[in-house]
């Protein structure tokens, strides 16, 4: 499948990472539909053609993974016809906020806001706040809590009522993503969807902990959909391990690597990980990228 095919079809299918019946989120979650025949001979009709999406997506250019995201979903709206604005800036004498969707759905005009986020999970506590972005400056907690009590209520605003066509009917909330966890903890918390997408995560002094024979370190813009790969140079855990050790001299980010399996002439994501750095979650945000993923 074509890889932004591929990844379209993971944010349509991937569950949420949120408890859309935990009290906590009080109704504010929004669920796509399920895949039904007709979207999945869109999606069918889209790879052996995706010249459309590619079109698409280099309208509205994207060098972060969130809005790459972001134009995706865009894209399936559009199709649905659904889609009534995008990325709506809202303006007064400054910008008050910003509409990542305006949608005429079946249950009436609403407002989403959207994040693809991924969190790591550091003991000994465990809330929502122990879930942290891979360069600290983000939590699970504060992004929840931003999008639910400040975000969307965004259409609120006397300033944005220019902005919409309607009432809104609803404003609501869609998290996709994936949590890490290191290896001995297997807990989920009630306000956290139990089937999201996890993986691992370990420090580079763990590494031989970590199973598999073949991997790939992931760029930013892979980390969607389970890797499927072919053509590529995979690296065994020696060689993993070297170029790690190397790259954190310099750059203490974390490294996402997915262990690959071979079938059917492509090698296929069987697992994944955050490698970090021994001192990751002690060492100094200033050498750190403090861009969030959004």
């Amino acid at each position: 499948m074509h890889p932004d095919v591929r990844n379209l079809a993971w944010l349509l299918d991937a569950p949420n990472l949120l408890n859309r019946n935990h009290v906590r989120w009080n109704g504010l979650l929004a669920e796509l539909p399920a895949i039904e025949p007709g979207t999945a001979d869109w999606l069918a009709e889209l790879d052996n053609e995706p010249q459309r999406l590619q079109d698409f997506l280099a309208i509205h250019p994207h060098t972060r993974l969130g809005h790459y995201a972001e134009n995706l979903l865009a894209f399936y709206f559009g199709w649905r016809g659904e889609l009534v604005a995008h990325s709506l800036q809202v303006r007064a004498h400054t910008t008050i906020g910003e509409f990542d969707f305006l949608l005429n759905t079946p249950q009436g005009f609403e407002h989403w806001e959207f994040a693809c986020k991924f969190y790591l999970f550091v003991e000994p506590a465990s809330t929502l706040s122990n879930f942290v972005g891979p360069n600290l400056m983000d939590n699970l907690n504060d992004k929840s809590r931003k999008i639910m009590e400040a975000q969307l209520a965004l259409g609120r605003h006397a300033d944005a009522q220019k902005y919409l066509t309607a009432p809104l009917h609803a404003a609501r909330a869609l998290l996709k993503g994936w949590l890490f966890y290191p290896s001995t903890h297997s807990q989920t918390l009630p306000e956290i969807a139990t089937a999201h997408c996890r993986g691992l995560w370990c420090r580079i002094s763990e590494l031989d902990t970590v199973q598999g024979e073949q991997f790939l370190i992931l760029t930013r813009l892979r980390w969607l959909a389970p890797a499927r790969v072919h053509g590529v140079a995979t690296m065994n855990r020696g060689q993993l391990q070297q170029h790690l050790e190397q790259q954190f001299v310099g750059d203490a980010r974390p490294v996402l690597v997915v262990s690959l399996t071979a079938s059917d002439g492509s090698l296929i994501e069987t697992g994944r990980i955050f490698v970090v750095p021994d001192d990751w979650n002690t060492a100094l945000r200033s050498g750190m990228d403090s861009q969030d993923l959004k």
